[in-house]
């Protein structure tokens, strides 16, 4: 009959270079996470090392459209789940904040990497504003939308797109508030928009 050995026990030098050879993984898994997962995923980078190599700016970027795309969400949930009646709900606009068809204006504004502004006329329901915008520089995405903070359902959105340099056309008020145009550079260039509006609105709210 034949008789089987058995394996001979692991010998203190066989456990040690396991050990090693985990920490060793363990160590590179860390350095992985720190220098190229966080700041590509969540823009956070405790090394400098991502920002070096281009990765904490996407990250970055990745985490903003992950916040506007979540605040919009929540606007037009909000708008879906008020009461039908609400719709109606307006902010009172004073007689004399919005005047007779007003002259062409121009307003123009920057926007960095990863930057996001809005310009907004003040309008009454159912006035007409005629727009022209363009992005110099670079491409944006962009919401036109409207809003009134006093009214649970005023988000409305009348357009929007990706990728966008120019847009235009007529923008009818679909309730008293302020009505225009969100604008977010997701390039790695400044651009330049520039706007031009004419028609029944009043003031023209921008950044400072």
């Amino acid at each position: 009959m034949t008789h089987m050995n058995p394996m001979p026990p692991a010998g203190p030098d066989e456990g040690r270079r396991l050990l090693r050879s985990t920490a060793i993984a363990a160590g590179l898994a860390l350095v992985v996470l720190v220098t190229a997962i966080l700041p590509a995923e969540y823009g956070v980078d405790p090394t400098g090392i991502g920002r070096a190599i281009g990765l904490t700016q996407m990250g970055e970027i990745k985490m903003s459209l992950a916040r506007e795309v979540a605040a919009l969400d929540s606007a037009e949930a909000a708008a879906a789940a008020a009461p039908a009646a609400a719709a109606t709900e307006t902010v009172p606009v004073a007689a004399d904040s919005v005047a007779a068809p007003a002259a062409e204006r121009v307003t123009t504004i920057e926007l960095e990497p990863g930057q996001g502004k809005e310009v907004k006329l003040v309008m009454r329901s159912g006035a007409q504003a005629t727009y022209a915008w363009t992005a110099a520089g670079g491409v944006v995405n962009y919401d036109t939308h409207g809003d009134s903070t006093n009214a649970p359902n005023s988000y409305y959105n009348y357009k929007k797109g990706t990728g966008v340099q120019a847009d235009e056309g007529v923008l009818t008020a679909a309730f008293d508030g302020k009505h225009g145009w969100f604008w977010r550079n997701r390039t790695n260039a400044v651009v330049k928009i520039t706007l031009r509006t004419s028609g029944a609105y009043g003031e023209v709210v921008s950044p400072d």
